[in-house]
């Protein structure tokens, strides 16, 4: 019964958190909401692997993203990871200007980032916010190094874009 409690517990205390890891990949709360209640049946199933070398909430985070990534391998979209970019670059127009000094909510941030196509929000997410490396992101895709800069590259330049058009839109919300 002890066992019980204490991964009734952790449930309480780290599934939203869980939720939250699987969103910014799959940028669908239903769909996140199951991927993260797999994820914490497979940490349950794999508890004797935890050996205390980083935290338990880590240790969580990580089975969830990698149940949302097992995920994303098997999504149409992400059949054809390699679609020849190497070598290709993101053409940046210097006439642009950046995105207005503006604040966001971690709402906007989160619903902009879950709008990029599937693949540069993957890298995106594993390069920005899990602070993965291009040859991790690399190797644990199945891409080139290229190819995880190309798709980082491309992902900043449609957020700026995304963030451009939000910040215009509040501008004519308070100019009306």
């Amino acid at each position: 019964m002890k066992k019980e409690a204490f991964w009734a517990e952790q449930y309480r205390r780290h599934i939203g958190k869980m939720v939250g890891a699987c969103y910014r990949y799959v940028a669908d709360w239903d769909l996140a909401e199951d991927l993260a209640q797999d994820a914490f049946l497979a940490a349950m199933e794999k508890a004797s692997t935890f050996h205390a070398f980083g935290s338990f909430e880590g240790w969580l985070k990580k089975i969830a993203i990698n149940q949302a990534l097992m995920h994303l391998r098997d999504c149409p979209e992400m059949v054809e990871w390699d679609e020849n970019l190497h070598g290709r670059e993101v053409e940046e127009e210097s006439n642009e200007q950046a995105v207005p000094q503006t604040e966001f909510s971690q709402e906007e941030l989160l619903e902009t980032i879950g709008k990029l196509p599937v693949k540069q929000r993957t890298v995106f997410n594993l390069y920005a916010v899990e602070h993965y490396s291009h040859s991790k992101i690399a190797e644990t895709l199945g891409i080139s190094v290229a190819n995880s800069k190309v798709l980082l590259t491309r992902a900043r330049a449609e957020l700026q874009q995304r963030l451009k058009v939000l910040a215009r839109k509040r501008e004519l919300v308070v100019s009306s």
